[in-house]
């Protein structure tokens, strides 16, 4: 007789994995691509760093108070379904942002856009486990094709922008949208006899079904009882802190001193490809160092290397753009390099500076990823949930602190105060011993 596993151990059509590997890269790299337009789009709207702030941070308030019911709605209605509701919603609302082109507009859209984007990402995630058995060939092809869609997205979204202008740009989110949706409509309906067959028979539809449960998210936050799950969720809230930097104020800045949508964009894509390099020494590090002291370590040095900018920014440092360009129309590649070409030192110090950051946060979140997989035991999804929720907390939180310091004391001077905050944190937890084992087990 066959042995049962046999089953799990087949190999998964391609059809079934494009699916699955569209779905995620076109919903995670939605991400990225909000986090270039989103801050131009502000910049034309207000001066105010406060209010940026707050634009910013509103994008995180429903999915911090929400993911974790909608992995229960993907429990009770089948994971499809459920991202094919929030993917539709994710390709009406970004063309909403120029159509109303106000603050509260803005900040109720940025709420609403955050929940269908981080739903369809933590869904697309989801299927790994219900139709791929959670086999890490698969999930590792999973996480190069979120890769593939945050390294060219962002470039050109900035393209778009420089170009065409927001319009255009928004409309270029709404087309990234239904690509996600294209992809999870492809995904197929489980097999009626299968664990999930609740997406081809669903059951009547009650007002509780739909309404969050207190239990859910208790038994969730109870995790962090456990040493190593409880270090991972505050390591990851002070990486969320530099990302959340990085994804609003980062930007902000940068238009200031005269860098292009297209530039930045390409700073954007730089750290997803870097990023997919650090994961792959993840392994390595944590057989031959503390994976505590691995994990605190990455996350300071990407901290370090997003609270610099106003730093290079500053430095007066030049370089001569046209041996570049010489290269570049060798290889028959027109570049316009006049944009950048005042700022050219100072651009290739940020593309150094993202490059760092990149491999450390890629590091960083492969750290945490594993650190919770071998503390979790049967909590996994919970585990999960909890790691991406804590962030959307912060993820709200700082933008608004930081548009607050910048008020009272400047821009440049809130990436110092914001960003050395958190790493002293990050150093008294090295000098502190719980959390995490010594070595991984992993």
């Amino acid at each position: 007789m066959a042995d049962p596993s046999d089953t799990a151990r087949k190999p998964i059509p391609w059809r079934v994995q494009g699916a699955v590997y569209g779905a995620a890269m076109f919903s995670n790299s939605s991400l990225h691509l909000y986090n270039v337009a989103v801050p131009l789009w502000t910049a034309l709207l207000t001066k105010d760093p406060l209010i940026a702030g707050i634009v910013f941070g509103a994008r995180h308030v429903m999915p911090m108070l929400f993911l974790i019911h909608s992995g229960a709605m993907m429990d009770r209605f089948g994971t499809r379904r459920v991202m094919l509701v929030f993917a539709g919603a994710a390709v009406l609302i970004p063309i909403l942002y120029p159509t109303f082109p106000w603050i509260p507009a803005l900040i109720l859209l940025q709420m609403l856009g955050g929940l269908a984007v981080m739903t369809t990402w933590i869904g697309a995630q989801s299927l790994t486990g219900s139709l791929m058995h959670g086999d890490p060939v698969y999930t590792g092809r999973l996480t190069l094709a979120t890769r593939i869609g945050t390294v060219f997205g962002p470039t050109i979204v900035g393209v778009v922008w420089d170009l065409a202008g927001p319009w255009w740009t928004f409309s270029f989110l709404s087309l990234w949208a239904i690509l996600t949706l294209l992809c999870t409509f492809l995904v197929p309906v489980p097999p009626k006899s299968a664990s999930t067959k609740q997406d081809l028979a669903p059951q009547p539809t009650t007002v509780r079904d739909v309404t969050p449960k207190l239990t859910d998210y208790l038994d969730a936050f109870r995790l962090i009882a456990i040493p190593a799950i409880g270090l991972v969720v505050v390591v990851t809230m002070l990486r969320h802190s530099g990302v959340a930097i990085q994804s609003n104020f980062y930007v902000f800045y940068l238009n200031n001193i005269g860098i292009s949508g297209t530039m930045i964009g390409i700073l954007f894509s730089v750290l997803g490809a870097i990023g997919g390099a650090g994961a792959l020494s993840t392994g390595w590090l944590a057989r031959h160092f503390s994976a505590r002291r691995v994990l605190i370590t990455a996350i300071a040095l990407g901290v370090a290397a997003i609270s610099i900018t106003p730093l290079i920014g500053s430095s007066g440092f030049a370089m001569d753009v046209k041996p570049v360009a010489a290269v570049f129309d060798f290889l028959g590649i027109d570049i316009d390099w006049a944009p950048i070409a005042g700022v050219f030192g100072i651009y290739v110090l940020l593309l150094a500076a993202m490059s760092v950051r990149g491999a450390t946060t890629g590091i960083a979140q492969s750290m945490e990823i594993a650190l919770i997989a071998q503390s979790a035991g049967n909590a996994q999804g919970k585990g999960a949930g909890l790691r991406v929720t804590v962030g959307r907390v912060v993820a709200v939180i700082v933008p608004i602190i930081m548009g607050g310091v910048a008020k009272f004391f400047g821009l440049e001077a809130s990436f110092y105060i914001v960003g050395g905050i958190i790493i002293l944190i990050l150093g008294y937890l090295a000098v502190r011993d719980f959390g995490a084992p010594e070595k991984s087990e992993n």
